[in-house]
């Protein structure tokens, strides 16, 4: 029910959120080019013309940052956060689309782009702000509130009264909690008692409207006699399997023939997102490799006069769940090495690689190749890095969680690597990072990892 009306909710805040678009457009073009002095004038047809282009734009952009995620409907400030980031993403991509739209006659002003770009955020967060101040208004006289019981005080019944409150437009209202092993002001009383608290509430005309389930998951017993108690009363009953106390990947809700199915462990799931992170691994791709093309050119020439052997480097790596690829690397030793020691974790102090792949390693330069990897699909930009299967077998029964980071596509750079959790470091940190990423990952995150990348990502003192 949270979930269906969260969605609802956000829905109809896009749909606003692009009318404020199209409006913040026009006016952005009636203050340019109407009240501001103008240093020449532009038919407004023009303009209107690109509309389309530009919701389209913003909507795209805005529900690939997230914005409208469920967990979006919370503080104000974090919300104007939000919006800001997403609107100066929108407004980049525009702005390249635009550029493609320039004729000899007609230049853009960059003045009304400027305008669009302080008037739509502004417009959005206002939008919000009264939205949530008259909900709260209803709320504080009583209208539309809907009283939420909750059998279980633990953990999750708690972490569950904490998530309703962040959602105060929903105006449920958690009157208590029945626990059989807990006390205190909040707790109306055992589970047995839950016939005796929902008939007393009633009769002071405040039925109960839903009672939450927030049990352990050998409570079957309790949760059937919750379920034979609400039934005769008409209450909503919703049940929360305490599942939280396992490590949880990529979760959701499906169902089969009817019948609900929790996904615990997972890859991400098939959405949009994933389309649009692919497609942006392939125009990133794309163009990198063709900017740096005279740079791989240099280091092929300097790689294949180092030492006897080919320019590029083919090592078995596992990647999206458990499949392997051979990942692609600008050679950095001299190819009878590995054939003389076997697979070794490479160390500092270590000298087997050439004087041009010593450089190469303290770079990053010698991954570049794997840009080639992300085109072919075996590879994203952004992800945990994927390791040898030999090393794998050595650390996944030794190291927990450590199989889960292949629940994602592997990446060229990673949450880990821009913390310096690379080469010979502690694993179970970067295993932390890694997962970190899986269950916080956005376009926004991939954003911000490769911006950083270069800063705290290639030159690095654990890079050997």
């Amino acid at each position: 029910m949270l979930q269906e009306q969260s969605r609802l909710f956000q829905r109809l805040l896009s749909l606003a959120d692009l009318v404020l678009v199209a409006l913040c457009w026009l006016l952005a073009y009636w203050i340019r080019f109407e009240v501001l002095t103008p240093p020449e004038w532009l038919p407004l047809e023009r303009y209107t013309a690109l509309l389309p282009l530009v919701i389209i734009v913003a909507a795209s952009v805005f529900w690939t940052t997230g914005l409208y995620a469920p967990d979006r409907a919370q503080r104000l400030s974090r919300l104007a956060l939000s919006i800001a980031k997403s609107v100066a993403l929108g407004l980049l991509v525009l702005t390249a689309a635009l550029s493609f739209y320039r004729t000899l006659d007609f230049n853009f002003s960059r003045l009304m782009i400027i305008l669009f770009g302080a008037l739509t955020p502004l417009s959005m967060i206002l939008l919000r702000a009264i939205v949530y101040a008259i909900i709260r208004a209803r709320r504080r006289r009583g209208l539309s509130t809907r009283r939420v019981l909750i059998v279980g005080a633990g953990h999750l019944g708690r972490r569950l009264e904490d998530a309703f409150r962040q959602y105060p437009w929903m105006g449920l209202e958690v009157v208590g909690f029945l626990d059989d092993d807990k006390a205190g002001p909040r707790i109306l009383g055992s589970i047995d008692q839950i016939a005796n608290v929902m008939d007393r509430f009633k009769a002071d005309g405040k039925a109960i409207d839903y009672v939450y389930i927030a049990l352990p998951l050998t409570a079957a017993e309790r949760v059937e006699h919750t379920l034979a108690v609400c039934a005769p009363r008409l209450a909503h009953v919703c049940l929360v399997p305490d599942v939280f106390q396992f490590d949880i990947i990529n979760s959701r809700i499906t169902d089969v023939e009817g019948m609900p199915v929790i996904h615990l462990l997972d890859e991400a799931p098939q959405d949009g997102r994933l389309i649009f992170k692919r497609a942006t691994d392939i125009a990133f791709s794309l163009l990198f490799l063709l900017l740096i093309s005279p740079l791989l050119l240099v280091i092929a020439i300097a790689v294949k006069l180092s030492s006897p052997g080919p320019v590029f480097y083919k090592q078995e790596r596992m990647g999206l769940n458990g499949h392997t690829f051979h990942m692609l690397k600008f050679r950095s030793m001299p190819v009878t090495v590995e054939q003389r020691s076997g697979p070794v974790w490479a160390k500092s102090g270590e000298n087997r690689a050439t004087r041009v792949g010593a450089f190469l390693r303290r770079t990053s330069l010698d991954e570049l190749p794997q840009f080639i990897n992300v085109l072919k699909g075996d590879m994203s930009v952004v992800g945990p890095r994927p390791e040898r299967p030999f090393f794998i077998e050595q650390f996944k029964d030794d190291i927990p969680r450590y199989m889960l980071r292949h629940k994602m596509k592997a990446g060229i750079t990673g949450w880990a690597q821009i913390h310096g959790w690379r080469g010979d470091t502690s694993l179970e940190k970067r295993i932390e990072f890694d997962l970190y990423y899986i269950q916080n990952w956005s376009f926004m995150l991939d954003l911000k990892i490769m911006l950083l990348t270069p800063l705290k990502g290639l030159v690095n003192e654990n890079a050997y």
